[in-house]
Parts: C-alpha cells; structure tokens; sequence
C-alpha cells in the first residue's frame, strides 16, 4: 500500500502581514509538490479593520471559515448582491465560476476575525459555470464527539456525521475542525483518489497514514495523496495529541489539471487567464454596492 500514499515534507507557513490589521499563515500549492490539490492556498489569518479592496475571483471557490473564538463577524460583500455577517463558527462558500467580485471585512470597533480563507480549486468543466455562494451557520454544522475529541464536520462527512449543506458544493470537499485533549487519538478516512491536506492551528500533533509519519507544530502543515490506483477504497489518517491541540483538515478529490493563475483568478492556460482578466476589465464580473461612510 504504501507506494499509493504520499505524504509531502512538513511545511512551515509564510508569515505575512498587511499594515497592523492583518497578519497570516500562508500556504501555496506549489510548496507541496501537487500533493495539496484541489486546494490552492490556504491562508489562517487574523483581521482588525478594514483590509482589501473587493476583488474578482475566477475559477476557484474562495471559501471562508470563521474559528468560533473570533470576536465580531466578518462581512460579506459580493457582486451576486448577498451582504451580510459570517459570524464566528460560520461557513461562507463563493463559488466564483467564470466570475464575480467580493469582499469581506470586520466592521466596528474591537473586532477581532480569525479564520481561514481557503481557495478550492474548480475543475475545467466547471471554470466557466455561473457564480454562486452559500452560507452555513455556527448551529448548522454537526459535530462528531469522543472522549477528548470534538470535531466540527463544517462541510462533507467524517465518522458517520455528515453535513447536509455539502449537496450545495461544486464539488465533494471535507472541511473538519478538530480540538483533541491531551493523549487523545481521532481517526478520519481519506478516500482513494483524494488528497489532504492537515493545518496545526495550535498545540502539536503526530500524523499516521499508513506507516507514514509526520509531526506538526502550531503553524504546521503537511499533505497527503492517495492514489486512483489503491486497493482499498479508503485509508485512515489517524491523529495522535501529546497535548491539547486544534487542527484542520481539508481533502477532496484531486483534479490533476494544470494550473495557470494570476493572485485570485485561476484557470488552466493561459490564454483562459487572459481571458478573464479582460472580462473583469470589462466589468462582466459586476460590481458591489459598499455602504456610504455615516458622517459624525
């Protein structure tokens, strides 16, 4: 079996930072050798104020997902006309298809977002589909319970919890946020054909995909593949806490297409990417109406 599994070398995130309201980890693709596919890039940051300016996506799915010990929501804007809060614990998932322009960003005083962003990768036959978003609140999101294990099932299914919302995706794709207490041990099945990707968000943990093993710090990552041409139709990653720790996984199955991109547009040449940066040019990825400034 093990020739069918890879697990990339463990992966240090980029510290970034924008002013003094935004600091992140950043990851990109192209750090874990295609064994991070369909995911693009996986940004775990933290937001004060204001930060960007709305800005198109195109041919990714550019998700949000709020930790639920972040303070205030963190606001949604898109040129498909929805507005409104992701609060803390919430999912938001913009599917951006050939296109359309959003932003999000904490409003008020004492806001503190911490989330992740994450762009899902959409395969050729679906790039030039038509945008779409959906939202699933904190209450919506079923949680799978163990002794010292928690794990919110944001999106796809892991142990027998499935969420209903996962029907709504372009795609399959699991999204799991996990909390282990010291000494405890989670197992979650990844499908053949599929890859993983695992992010420590805090604390430390040991990783075991069949023999394979990795250690991850706060800040870490690593990714796994199966391959289409495994035996058995699952595998399991098991996940080992030598003191408490939250982590997150992110798997779906993996496109294996090439990748032309350009910041938040992606598509599969370049000439496609052209094309797209002259249609936004153009305005046909629409435009948002941002709230006027309330004068004192």
């Amino acid at each position: 079996m093990s020739k069918f599994v890879r697990m990339s070398h463990v992966v240090a995130g980029h510290d970034m930072s924008i002013g003094e309201a935004f600091w992140a980890k950043h990851f990109g693709e192209e750090a874990f050798g295609g064994l991070m596919d369909p995911v693009v890039m996986l940004d775990h940051f933290h937001m004060t104020r204001p930060t960007f300016s709305p800005h198109p996506h195109a041919g990714i799915s550019a998700v949000t997902y709020v930790f639920e010990d972040a303070t205030g929501a963190h606001v949604n804007y898109d040129s498909l006309g929805n507005h409104g809060p992701i609060n803390p614990g919430a999912l938001h998932w913009f599917a951006a298809g050939r296109g359309a322009v959003h932003t999000e960003q904490p409003e008020g005083e004492g806001q503190h977002v911490h989330a992740l962003q994450i762009f899902v990768n959409l395969p050729a036959s679906k790039k030039f589909d038509a945008p779409y978003a959906f939202h699933v609140e904190p209450h919506e999101i079923p949680e799978f319970k163990a002794p010292g294990v928690r794990v919110r099932v944001v999106s796809g299914s892991s142990n027998g919890v499935s969420n209903p919302h996962s029907a709504l995706l372009p795609e399959p794709f699991t999204l799991l946020d996990t909390f282990l207490s010291r000494s405890s041990a989670f197992s979650h099945e990844l499908s053949r054909g599929w890859n993983g990707m695992i992010y420590a968000v805090s604390g430390s943990l040991r990783i075991d995909v069949g023999g394979k093993v990795r250690h991850l710090m706060a800040g870490d990552a690593v990714s796994v593949a199966l391959d289409k041409d495994l035996s058995e139709s699952a595998v399991p990653v098991r996940f080992v806490s030598d003191e408490d720790c939250h982590f997150v996984v992110l798997s779906g199955p993996a496109l294996n297409e090439p990748i032309a991109k350009h910041g938040p547009l992606v598509m599969n040449t370049r000439e496609q990417l052209e094309d797209r940066i002259s249609a936004f040019q153009n305005g046909e990825f629409g435009r948002i109406v941002m709230p006027q400034p309330v004068e004192q």
